[in-house]
Formats: C-alpha cells, structure tokens, sequence
C-alpha cells in the first residue's frame, strides 16, 4: 500500500507535468508554424515551376509551328527536328522537367533524348522510354479547348504536374467550335513531390528546432522549477505544521501571485503558532488557576478529617474553603463566557439606558471596601445622565470589574476619578485610580487572558487573570474599544468607549 502511494505521488509529480505541459505546447507551436511555412514555400515553389513549364512549352510550341508543316508532325528523322529534340533537351535540363511533343491523337512524336546519331540511325525521334507514353485524353481535351492546360495527373503511373501547350498552324486562329489548326502538343511535365528548395528550407528547420527546443527546454525548467519551488516549500511546511512544528517559513524572491501566496502561508504559520502558543499557555494558566484552590482545599479538608487542624479552627478554615470554592466557581464562569464570546454564541441584547445610573449602582456595591480604606471618589459632581445603547448585564460586567481593580490597587486615603464624556457617536467612560500604577512594558498586555500584572505581588493572588480580557472583548463586541494609561508610577485610568443611544 505504500510503493503504491509512492508510486502514485511520482506519477503526479506537478514539476514534470508542467515542464512537459510547457515543452509540449512550445513543440507543437514549433512545429504548427514550421508545417505551415514548409507548405506554403512549397506552394509557392509549385506555381512558379508550372509558371516556368508554361513559358517554356509556349516557347517551343510556337518554335514547332514556324519550322514544321501539318504533314510533317510525325516521328520519323528529320533535320529539322533534330534541332527541336537539342531545344527540348537544353530546355529539360535548364528547367529540370521532362519536355516532349505529340501528335493530335497524344503520341509522343519527339523528345529530349533522340539527339545526336542515336536519331538518325534508329530513323526515330522517340526514344524506348518515350514511346510507350500515353497522354490522358481529358488532359489533351482540356488543351484543345483551351490552347493550354495545368493539371496535376498520373504519366505511365507517375504523378506528375502537367503542363500542355497546343501547336498551332501558322496563321491559324483556334477557336472553341474549330480545332483543326492544332497539329500537335508540347507537354513539360515535373514529379509531383518536394522540390529542392523545400527540402533545404526543412533541413535547415529541423537544426533550427533541435538547437530552439534544446534552449526553450532549459529556459522552461528554469521557469517551471522557480514557479513550482514555493509550492513544494509550501508542501514541505504542511507537512511540518501537521506534526506542530510551525517555525518553518516559505522563501520569497520573486514578486507575483505565488509571492502573494507565500506571504498568505507565512502569516497563516505565524497566525498557527500564535495560536499554538496561545493554547499552550492556555491549558498551563487553567491548570494552574484550577490546581491551586483545589490543592488548598483538599489540604484544609485532610487536616480538618485527620485532626491536625484543632476543631476551634474548623470554621475558620472551612471559610477559606467557601472562598476558594468560589473562586473556582467564578473562574469556570469566566472561562465558559470567555469561550461563547470567542465562539459568537454569546447573545447579546442592546437596549437603550442611563449609564449614569449603572455607575452609581455598581459603586454602591463597593461601598464598605471603600469606606474600609478611606477612598475618595471624584467626578460623581460632575457627571449627567448619559444613555448607551448596549446590553446592559455585559457592561455591569465591565464596569464591576474596573471598578473591582480600582478598589483594589487604590491606596489608604487615595482616590478615584470617574468620568463620562461625549465624543460624538460615543461616550468615553475613565475609572482612574490613585496608589499602584501599571509599568509601561504591560500597558500592552494587561488585556491578554491570564496575564497578571506583578506576579510577584500578593496583592491580587487570587484574581484569575480573565476579567480584563472578558472585558475588552464585551466592548469590542458593542463596536467600542479600551486602553489603560499610567502616566503616574501612582497613578492609573482605564478609558472605555460605547455606542450613545439612538
């Protein structure tokens, strides 16, 4: 099963079936144009062999009407035709065609190979070769209609371009209804096939296609091996990123779609192992906020059933017990809304009311932690009646847990500012606080999930490192956002934005 998956994956190695996609289409554009300009050359070459045949049979045509009479066109040995075989002979080989004359009935009367004695021993002006000749009668039909013809047809077998010419009695005018003044024909004929000019023109494009498609061959797989690169990178990185390894990132050195296609996956693996961290650090934050109360409770559980805690201490430690009990519970609470926010199950149900009224309430429920520690609280003086349009359960949330942090960082005798403000179509609400202030290098994370600013503190140690983060994420969902400032080492504002009413 697995040569066959091996086997399989190298039959569709993508490299190889672009490069030879590219070669394929190149060779048959190659050779698609070099056909097309082979033939055409050789068309051409054609016309102006017939046209040269033409020329020449009209030549001697009209040469054979001034030197003979009527009753002379025959095969027998003559001076005169001698001369005319010579002519016929220096006109074939000039021209590279066969030239012969025949008779009315398409005999063939005098050729080029009757010269010398050979004619005037044998009596013949036709040769062995020439004297089984045999004209087709459509051939001699069409010359007789027409003084001359150009046709393509078979002599004694052989297909042969012809081109005849008829010989006309002197003074004698041809008409289509009278044909008696045509004493004979002159017939130059070439073997059809490829002439010498086409068989050059396709030596010399077969060197030019062998030295072009070696060349197009090295250039294609230079192209093809730069465009397919990324992608086997890419291919190599998925198979990192499957066994948790996302550190690998795919070159770039070009600037097209595949570069685009490379940064899309390098931020995709950054996104991944954000996101792989962020879960790490996830399950080691839960386990850790879940250990420690339980591991509290079951200690103080142990003594109080093993007797090492004396029964006058019972409730005492039974009530550090409830607390820490409640903590788990606000911390699966937190968790369990956290992830319906960051699912989208969480439903929100906006509604039009007075945040003022909200601030108030919610300060009220801190009202002996702030008489316990002697706090100041400023602005209330100052602020109106504002109304936000939101889900007013979810900005209680927000508010208490600011004002939560406010009460619990404050210092003795300090203070804390509350303000609204209009800022168009928002209000910005500040919950600023006097005593511990939060260093420059968290402002950036004190919104992350977990994050405690100074761990090292006990001050906060029971805080699960969520209510900051459930809070940017509720005033992100109504279309608002929240920062912190700390301009003060003993200073510190929260500054949120909400949606005004309709």
């Amino acid at each position: 099963m697995a040569n066959e998956k091996v086997k399989k994956r190298k039959r569709s190695n993508i490299f190889a079936k672009y490069f030879l996609l590219f070669v394929s289409i190149f060779l048959a554009g190659f050779l698609a144009l070099g056909t097309t300009l082979i033939l055409l050359v050789n068309a051409y070459s054609i016309d102006e062999k017939t046209e040269l045949l033409k020329e020449n049979s009209a030549s001697v045509a009209k040469s054979i009407s001034q030197m003979l009479i009527v009753n002379d066109m025959n095969s027998s040995y003559s001076s005169d035709k001698q001369i005319i075989c010579e002519s016929l002979e220096t006109i074939s080989n000039c021209i590279d065609s066969d030239v012969f004359v025949c008779d009315v009935e398409g005999n063939v009367i005098l050729c080029k190979e009757q010269v010398g004695t050979a004619s005037y021993h044998s009596d013949t002006m036709v040769c062995d070769e020439h004297k089984d000749f045999r004209v087709d009668d459509v051939l001699m039909q069409n010359v007789f209609e027409n003084s001359t013809a150009v046709t393509r047809t078979d002599i004694n077998g052989v297909s042969c371009y012809v081109v005849g010419t008829a010989i006309v009695a002197p003074d004698y005018v041809v008409s289509e209804s009278d044909t008696s003044g045509i004493i004979g024909l002159v017939f130059a004929t070439v073997k059809e096939g490829t002439t010498e000019l086409v068989l050059r023109i396709i030596r010399t494009f077969l060197i030019i296609l062998v030295l072009v498609i070696g060349l197009a061959s090295f250039v294609i797989w230079l192209l093809t091996k730069r465009m397919v690169t990324p992608l086997q990178q890419m291919s190599a990185a998925a198979k990192r990123f499957a066994v948790g390894d996302f550190s690998y990132r795919v070159k770039i050195e070009s600037n097209d779609e595949l570069a685009d296609l490379g940064y899309a996956f390098n931020d995709m693996a950054e996104a991944l192992d954000k996101l792989e961290g962020s879960r790490r650090s996830f399950v080691a934050n839960v386990s850790h906020e879940l250990k420690t109360p339980m591991t509290s409770i079951a200690g103080f559980i142990d003594g109080i059933l093993d007797g090492t805690i004396p029964k006058e201490k019972h409730e005492y430690y039974l009530k550090i017990v409830s607390d820490e009990v409640r903590r788990l519970s606000r911390l699966v609470v937190a968790m369990l809304n956290m992830s319906k926010m960051e699912s989208g199950d969480f439903e929100m149900k906006p509604k039009n009311y007075n945040i003022t009224d909200q601030i108030i309430h919610i300060l009220l429920t801190f009202e002996q932690k702030i008489d316990k520690k002697n706090i100041e609280i400023r602005g209330l003086d100052n602020i109106e009646p504002m109304f936000v349009r939101a889900d007013t359960d979810m900005v209680y949330q927000v508010i208490y847990n600011l004002f939560d942090n406010a009460v619990k960082f404050t210092n003795e005798n300090g203070y804390i500012n509350i303000g609204i403000k209009d800022i168009g179509d928002k209000l910005e609400i500040s919950i600023k606080n006097s005593g511990t202030g939060i260093d420059k290098n968290e402002l950036s994370r004190i919104f992350e999930r977990f994050y405690k600013v100074d761990k090292s503190r006990s001050l906060d140690a029971k805080g699960t490192g969520l209510g900051l983060y459930i809070v940017k994420m509720i005033v992100e969902m109504h279309g608002g956002r929240i920062f912190a400032h700390s301009e003060k080492p003993d200073e510190a504002e929260f500054v949120f934005t909400l949606p005004k009413a309709d």
